[in-house]
Parts: C-alpha cells; sequence; structure tokens
C-alpha cells in the first residue's frame, strides 16, 4: 500500500512513447542527459527522524548512511541500459558500440551513490567489443569508463549546499512558505513534532526527509511508523511542497540549472554554426534537484514536473529535421530507469501541441536564466581554480 500511495502522489502520468521513433524525420544532434542515482539507505539526517535508528544501522552495516543498495545498482544499470538503446548504435547512434572518448562527456557529483552510479551506467552502455576486451575474464564484459567529479564545495551541481547566495534565497523562502503553502498543515507541524521530537516550523524542509526516510525503510523491508501511515497523503503533499522551495525564485531556478543550460545553448548554437562539436552526449549522474532545476530553467510545463524517483532521467535533445531542416529541442523524461517508458514532455512557452519546440524560440524563452560557469563561482563567492 505505501508503494502506492508513493507512486501516486510522486509520478504524475505523460503520454508514453518508445525509446526512438522509428519513422522519425529528425536527426539527433546532441543531449544532455541528467540522471538521479539509484536507491539508497537513508543518510544522516534521516536517520534522526527515524523510530528505529539502531535497526536501520545494523540493515545497512554494509552500505553505510547515504550508500548504494544492491536495488540501487540494479537502477544505474538501468539508466545504462536506456542511454544506450536511445543514443548508442540501437538508437540515434550518437554513440558507438566502442568507448569513444570524443563522443561522450560523463560528469558526476562528488558523493559514493553518484560516482558508483555512473560507474554502473556506463558497464551497461559500454559492454565491451572484441577490440576493447582486455581480459579473458572481466575485460570481456566490462569495460572501463572515466568520469569527471570536482569537490562538493566547488561543484555548481551541488549549488543548494555550496552557495551562499542560494542559501540566503532559501531561508526567505522557508520563512514565506510557513505562512503561505504550508499554513493549511498546522496540525500536520503537531503531529510530526510529538512523534520526531523536531519542529519543523524551523525547517519545513524536514518534511521531504521525512518521507525520503520513509522510501527508504521501504525499501530495506521495515514498515512506516503506524502515526504515519494514518496521515500518509498529507506528508507527501508536504514533501512535495518542501521540494518545490527549491525553485520558489527565478534567480534560485537560475543558480540551480543555469549552468548546464548555458553550456547546452552554448553547444547547439556551435554545432548550428558548423564548428567542431565532440562529445555530443553529456551524462551528469547527480541527485533530484539537479533534474529539477533543469527542468525549471528550460521551462518545463510544471504539471509535468513530479518529484524525480531514483533512476529518473531527464534529457535535453537537440533535432534537426532532415526534410526541413528545422532545428528543435525536445524535453524527455523517464520516471525510473527500467520501469517506465520515455516521456516527451512539453515547454510550457512554447508551442501547445508539439513537444518539439524551435530552437531559436527555447534559447530567447530561456535567456534569462542562462549562468556562465564562472559567474556562478562569483555570484556564489567560491574560490576555485576550476
Amino acid at each position: 500500500m505505501f508503494r502506492f500511495i508513493i507512486l501516486s502522489i510522486f509520478v504524475i502520468g505523460y503520454t508514453q512513447c518508445n525509446i526512438i521513433d522509428q519513422n522519425d524525420d529528425n536527426e539527433l544532434l546532441l543531449a544532455f542527459v541528467v540522471n538521479r542515482h539509484g536507491e539508497r539507505t537513508p543518510d544522516s539526517d534521516e536517520l534522526s527522524l527515524s523510530n528505529e535508528p539502531e535497526r536501520i544501522k545494523k540493515l545497512i552495516y554494509i552500505e553505510g548512511l547515504e550508500g548504494l543498495t544492491n536495488v540501487g545498482k540494479r537502477r544505474a544499470y538501468q539508466v545504462g541500459k536506456f542511454v544506450r538503446q536511445r543514443y548508442g548504435s540501437e538508437g540515434y547512434g550518437l554513440l558507438s558500440r566502442l568507448y569513444l572518448k570524443d563522443e561522450l562527456m560523463l560528469r558526476s557529483t562528488d558523493k559514493e551513490r553518484t560516482k558508483m552510479t555512473a560507474q554502473l551506467a556506463m558497464a551497461a552502455l559500454y559492454p565491451p567489443e572484441e577490440d576493447q576486451q582486455w581480459d579473458d575474464g572481466l575485460g570481456k564484459v566490462w569495460q572501463p569508463v572515466p568520469y569527471t567529479a570536482v569537490p562538493l564545495k566547488e561543484d555548481y551541481l551541488r549549488y543548494y549546499s555550496n552557495c551562499k547566495r542560494f542559501q540566503d534565497l532559501m531561508a526567505i523562502a522557508k520563512a514565506e512558505s510557513l505562512n503561505q503553502e504550508f499554513k493549511p498543515y498546522t496540525e500536520l507541524f503537531r503531529l510530526v513534532n510529538i512523534t520526531t521530537g523536531r519542529d519543523f516550523s524551523q525547517d519545513p524542509l524536514l518534511f521531504e526527509t521525512l518521507f525520503d526516510l520513509f522510501k527508504s525503510q521501504v525499501s530495506l523491508g521495515l514498515d512506516i511508523p503506524s502515526w504515519a501511515k494514518l496521515v500518509l497523503p498529507k506528508l507527501g503533499e508536504t514533501a512535495r511542497l518542501a521540494y518545490r522551495l527549491y525553485f520558489r525564485t527565478d534567480e534560485m531556478k537560475r543558480l540551480g540549472g543555469g549552468v548546464i543550460l548555458n553550456d547546452f545553448i552554448q553547444a547547439a548554437s556551435d554545432i548550428i554554426a558548423g564548428k567542431e562539436v565532440t562529445k555530443r552526449v553529456r551524462l551528469y549522474s547527480a541527485h533530484d534537484f539537479n533534474i529539477g532545476s533543469l527542468m525549471e530553467v528550460s521551462g518545463v510545463s510544471r504539471h509535468e514536473q513530479p518529484v524525480p524517483e531514483y533512476g529518473a532521467v531527464f534529457a535535453l535533445e537537440l533535432f534537426k529535421s532532415k526534410s526541413t531542416g528545422e532545428i528543435t529541442v525536445l524535453p524527455i523524461y523517464v520516471a525510473k530507469a527500467g520501469e517506465s517508458s520515455l516521456q516527451k514532455l512539453h515547454f510550457k512557452d512554447c508551442e501547445a501541441h508539439s513537444n518539439y519546440c524551435h530552437f531559436d524560440k527555447f534559447k530567447n524563452m530561456t535567456r534569462q536564466y542562462l549562468l556562465p560557469e564562472k559567474e556562478f563561482y562569483n555570484t556564489c563567492n567560491i574560490k576555485t581554480e576550476l
């Protein structure tokens, strides 16, 4: 029952389609792909809200806090299978069967769960062809693929933890939300205070922390507390409200997703101008907030924005019509790799009846959110040599 409620709260239904369109007139030129890591164990903040912290610690003695579980490893592998099927030789052909360094950029945040997710996804993406088999045992099934990860304190993908300006804006957002979107949940604030010993009015983001704890507990084979079952729909509502606080203002959206958007626009513009652009597929092994921020700055319709589950995949793709030469951008989403079908989303300020948006219009409607990487560091007062 809990799994069903989780699904109904967090997953929004869209029109489903195949991995690629068999009779598509479009040629894929570029893809920026952001995925959330696979299922993990609770983190320390979540564990502090648990009614069974010692039992959970015993169950996760192998993975530790925030560790990728075996279920999460399988999920990460499915992320790689999706990338292979859509962008590899059996899909649009941007990636070869062999691992070729000039075709792919792979970046991960400097967290164990995202780095392991990246490695597992690559194992699915590049099962070694004969020319790259380096051993008669492991070398026949595994091809090493490099990724980039920078320190958390310098990583624009971790904007919510390292950017002082974003943290200041979040403090304002939390204070305002208590008298606005969270105001109808006064009784729920009292209940969670009694049951967890924490005052959620000091930090409404704890609602998402609590809901993530419950998802982790269920994945570990544990039940959720009886008190929570009675108010689970309301807890789901407040968790989603807490998640939405990360994108409350345009400046928060820009700090969260502006760098990736800027890189996409730049790469797309170079391709259109006829410049040589390598690494036409760029993968980011990251977090739910990275998917959400890129959805926001690229203008994905609000009603098509879920709270990303473990193994969720969101991508911006650049296409060229073979018949007309028109250049368009398409947003796609997979709610849970290995379980969910690919979904074509819509940009709220673009063509109402098409998933595809003309590139010039897309560039114009997103220009306020473009954020060069160096400007991110300056705004956030981050000292870096990157």
